[in-house]
């Protein structure tokens, strides 16, 4: 019932896109050439971008229309090719690559989660000549586990300068095995206008995750020899809960300003002189509000039961229940000042300065005066926190060129609960010729000294608690490579090299090591063609840890994708072939619900087993389609599909999902 109204939503968007365009295609006031009451054709086009270097610079992304891929339907996958997950489509993942691991924490709780709860970075904003939108959905059954994802994207020019538009993402799964149930939304409203002399964004967004969590599978067992086993389906295996779940909500509001200043005149060649901004004055607001909830239902009855087994070693409050909750807010406040590198007609680069202030609020749970009994649950206390801190920095760039740019910045936290904390990073890339080939050449890196965040250091709950006091962690990160399009190659490389590492050890608690952290990763990308159909793409990484019992990473990665590609009655794209994933043997870290963490273990290997995935893609037009077989290789060399302890993959299931695009 929710997807048909969200379907019936969509398609009042594109009544409404309809009526819109026909008031876009009126003609402009003070275009020539058009008389009174004629109507003009518009090309259908859209250009779409996203934010950088702290909102202050626009990077143009090619729309999504391919079909190259389009099969890759997991959120995991489409973010990390080597990853940690739990089976379920939507649900908590975390990546094993070392170019993926987060160089610092705001809100510990939806790091896992990191697919539902995006970040500025990552948002697209749209020009489109015609009213544009995007629907897309996808399935897989049965209808009793069924998983259903749909996305809805609209965006519309009020004027040339001025977009709106809304997305709507929702990814509801059952689930292949018992309470596992995934909800998540992500709502955002948007629109930006871009002005010859001011421009704004904004941004309002609601994120959830309500999540069930089983806690893994009671024994592995089950999957390893389902021969000895009567249960049939796989949602009859028994797992460790049935009523626990964690919940996070998410409102952010995010306005990004920018008022251009001064004019100079820049040397077009040919074309003459063309005027362009001295400098840009930019302010930004960010205002993010979490909240979080973790519950399990009949804790009494679960510990009585349980003779010794219980799955959490501690209860500190509550014997009746677990109802673990708390709230982080934070605001940020950034001033930028941005001299453009155009106008800069001797040196040649841009410089940038800027200030920010956050302020992060937490309102957690402490102890209470009184403890629940097996009848009586407790009143906790909630406690408010408020922390400020203040930074600043610069940035010299150059951006502009086809054959050189490059970027060096630095920040210094001076006020507040971070003071100390600083960055310095660099960027280069350039292009050059080889031979008739045109090679790409990159190369990046920082040194970063960080505090770690609240709740890395203090917690309490039902299951956990702790208190600590870490010191800072030294991390400097080296990254570089290579790639040459015309012959589909890349290789690239990236090293960290941490002092004073906080990880999440055999306990779930967060500790720090004294120990020095080395961590490399080499990646290999090369797509072969043969006879202009036949195609295989594949990526090989390669990872180095010199403490896997601290940061585990598999060794050896594989992706390949094979495939057969022509086109039928000169309209119909099709791709037809599969898809193989490989990780090389590792102690995959295993995932604490209470906490939706993931955390080392040295008990139980996982990988050497080969996930194969049968699939069909189509495009016709603005319609792209594809039919995939999961996990068809289940049980074909071995039964090991673990993705982590107690965790096994989905078992083979039939998938479809379309996209849909729509010009006026």
């Amino acid at each position: 019932m929710r997807t048909r109204l969200i379907l019936i939503s969509a398609l009042y968007a594109l009544s409404f896109s309809s009526f819109a365009q026909g008031r876009m295609s009126l003609p402009q006031e003070g275009e020539p050439g058009q008389e009174e009451g004629q109507r003009t054709e518009l090309v259908h086009k859209v250009r779409n971008w996203h934010l950088e270097d702290m909102g202050s610079r626009a990077d143009t992304v090619p729309v999504d229309t391919l079909s190259l891929g389009f099969q890759v339907h997991n959120h995991a996958y489409k973010r990390a090719m080597s990853n940690v997950q739990l089976g379920n489509i939507g649900a908590a993942w975390m990546p094993a690559m070392v170019s993926q691991m987060p160089l610092s924490r705001h809100f510990l709780f939806t790091e896992s989660y990191t697919h539902v709860f995006t970040q500025p970075e990552e948002w697209l904003y749209y020009n489109s000549t015609t009213p544009y939108t995007n629907l897309y959905y996808q399935y897989s059954g049965p209808k009793a586990r069924s998983e259903e994802v749909l996305g809805v994207l609209f965006s519309q020019n009020v004027n040339r300068k001025w977009n709106v538009g809304f997305s709507y993402d929702l990814t509801s799964s059952v689930g292949k095995y018992n309470a596992q149930k995934v909800d998540n939304r992500n709502f955002r409203v948007f629109s930006s206008y871009s002005g010859k002399v001011y421009e704004i964004y904004g941004n309002y967004i609601y994120s959830k995750a309500d999540h069930l969590e089983n806690g893994g599978i009671v024994d592995e067992d089950h999957i390893l020899n389902p021969e000895k086993y009567d249960w049939g389906r796989s949602n009859n295996i028994p797992v460790q809960f049935y009523t626990a779940s964690n919940r996070i909500d998410n409102n952010r509001l995010y306005i990004s300003q920018a008022l251009k200043i001064g004019k100079i005149a820049v040397n077009q060649g040919e074309s003459g002189k063309r005027q362009t901004p001295l400098a840009t004055v930019l302010h930004s607001l960010d205002i993010d509000r979490s909240r979080r909830l973790h519950r399990i239902d009949e804790l009494a009855r679960m510990y009585n039961e349980s003779e010794g087994n219980f799955f959490y070693s501690n209860i500190y409050a509550d014997t009746t229940m677990t109802r673990d909750s708390l709230y982080y807010t934070r605001v940020a406040n950034t001033v930028q000042l941005k001299f453009n590198e155009e106008a800069n007609t001797l040196l040649r680069f841009g410089l940038r300065a800027f200030i920010s202030n956050e302020i992060e609020t937490f309102r957690v749970q402490r102890p209470p005066v009184v403890t629940g009994t097996f009848t009586t649950a407790p009143e906790y206390l909630m406690e408010k926190l408020r922390y400020s801190t203040t930074f600043v920095g610069g940035q010299i760039f150059k951006n502009l060129g086809e054959t050189f740019r490059w970027n060096a910045g630095m920040r210094f936290y001076f006020q507040g609960y971070r003071v100390g904390d600083s960055e310095i990073t660099g960027a280069a890339e350039s292009s050059f010729r080889v031979g008739r080939d045109t090679a790409s050449v990159y190369a990046n890196g920082g040194i970063y000294l960080t505090s770690p965040s609240y709740f890395e250091e203090h917690y309490y709950s039902n299951h956990f608690r702790w208190d600590n006091d870490f010191g800072k962690v030294e991390t400097m990160r080296v990254a570089g490579g290579v790639s040459i399009p015309t012959r589909r190659l890349e290789l690239s490389a990236e090293g960290r090299f941490i002092n004073d590492y906080v990880f999440w050890n055999s306990e779930a608690l967060p500790e720090q090591t004294s120990s020095f952290i080395s961590l490399i990763e080499f990646r290999l990308y090369k797509h072969f063609i043969l006879a202009h159909r036949l195609h295989s793409r594949n990526t090989v990484l390669y990872q180095i840890s010199s403490h896997q019992e601290i940061v585990p990473l598999p060794e050896f990665s594989v992706f390949s994708s094979n495939y057969y590609e022509n086109t039928l009655f000169k309209v119909l794209l099709f791709q037809f072939g599969f898809d193989f994933r490989y990780n090389s043997l590792w102690y995959a870290p295993a995932y604490m619900p209470a906490l939706s963490r993931f955390y080392v273990q040295n008990e139980r290997k996982v990988g050497d087993y080969p996930y194969v995935d049968l699939f069909l893609n189509m495009q016709l037009k603005r319609a792209r389609i594809f039919i995939k077989l999961d996990h068809l290789s289940m049980g074909m060399t071995s039964n090991q599909y673990f993705h982590t302890v107690g965790y096994p993959a989905s078992p083979r299931s039939l998938r479809f999902g379309v996209s849909w695009n729509f010009y006026d």
